[in-house]
């Protein structure tokens, strides 16, 4: 493993990889490291929703660039991410969730956003396995969901042949400037770079902290199923809730993974991602609710995984004014969806020292006082 490279990174997550791998094509030595395994922080372990409805309106165009980052990335990438772009639903199931739903709908349709509502007939034809508690559904044609275990594979593949140093177990410890750029102190040795990104995901506030800058960042510890093959019945369809409570998808194979916002037990200070039983009771018992097919089916495995969420919800990417040859990659809530385009916009304004107008509401230095 080379100890000197023109980029490090320091994150192997989604974000960090492709950054990287624009770097690398672009002609930049690039080295990534990370304290684990590449792709099993939080970037491996998240539902892999790819869904443009259920986010904020206020982000909406910027997940709708997202969504079309990952589609250019799959063409790019070349390898199998699992990636399944057959549209989505956003179900309620009060007459609350259904008035709240249907003002989504309008402020999305301001935006540009198209959706299909369905109820009463058109619902029952168009998803017949939904259950009765449903009261109505929107369907969006640019929904879709990807496997991140696929992703993570084809992702370091891919990296490794643009010729990017990917080095694991190897912990961040700090840094000391030097003549032509900084020496970044790991566990497993120095390293010599000129530019550095943060894209350690949920770590990156303890990493902003060794290199001297602020990175708010939260941490949230998510809770998945998954379950056993069985018969397809879904379409292929990802599924969200108006009141964020659940996410459902069925992959190829039959397999369904159940996720949803419903919080494990942890943090970044210990370490620990651990299940909430009664929690991960209730986010089960909701997902037969809507899907009854689910009933009958036998959980293969449950797993908690972190999440990185910043103050205002926005990813971060781009620079820092004061520390001109630092900068960060990192996805916010939602972050699966974000990471290809975080990564991408970080890796042009490292290439360009330019940021496109519309990304600006991402730059860093917004947190820095």
């Amino acid at each position: 493993m080379p100890e000197k490279a023109d980029v490090a990174i320091i994150g192997a997550g989604v974000a960090g990889l492709t950054a990287a791998l624009h770097l690398a094509e672009d002609g930049c030595s690039v080295l990534v490291i990370d304290q684990g395994d590449a792709f099993r922080g939080g970037s491996g372990a998240n539902a892999g929703t790819l869904a443009l409805q259920n986010k904020k309106s206020e982000l909406i165009m910027f997940y709708r660039a997202a969504l079309a980052e990952w589609r250019r990335l799959g063409d790019a990438v070349g390898g199998d991410m699992g990636y399944v772009g057959r549209g989505g639903l956003r179900v309620a199931e009060s007459e609350e969730e259904a008035e709240t739903l249907s003002r989504e709908v309008a402020r999305q349709k301001e935006l540009g956003i198209e959706t299909e509502w369905l109820d009463g007939n058109r619902l029952r034809h168009h998803a017949p396995w939904l259950g009765p508690s449903i009261a109505c559904a929107t369907y969006c044609a640019g929904d879709g969901f990807a496997s991140p275990l696929l992703v993570g594979r084809a992702l370091v593949e891919a990296a490794k042949r643009a010729g990017v140093g990917i080095a694991t177990k190897r912990a961040f410890l700090g840094q000391r400037a030097t003549d032509d750029g900084c020496r970044l102190e790991t566990s497993a040795g120095p390293i010599d770079c000129g530019d550095v990104v943060i894209a350690a995901g949920p770590w990156s506030g303890q990493v902003g902290d060794k290199l001297g800058v602020t990175i708010p960042v939260e941490c949230h510890v998510n809770m998945l199923s998954v379950t056993r093959r069985m018969a397809q019945f879904m379409d292929n369809q990802v599924v969200t809730h108006i009141a964020g409570r659940l996410t459902l998808k069925q992959y190829p194979n039959g397999s369904c993974l159940l996720g949803g916002g419903w919080r494990g037990r942890g943090g970044i200070d210990t370490g620990r991602k651990d299940l909430h039983l009664g929690r991960l009771e209730q986010n089960l018992r909701l997902h037969g609710q809507v899907a009854p097919h689910l009933r009958d089916a036998a959980i293969l495995r449950s797993w908690a995984g972190f999440e990185a969420e910043t103050p205002d919800h926005w990813p971060i990417a781009g620079g820092f004014r004061d520390h001109p040859r630092l900068f960060a990659a990192i996805p916010a809530k939602a972050g699966f969806t974000a990471g290809a385009l975080v990564g991408r916009l970080t890796a042009e304004r490292i290439l360009s020292g330019e940021t496109p107008s519309w990304a600006r509401p991402m730059d860093p230095d917004r947190f820095q006082h």
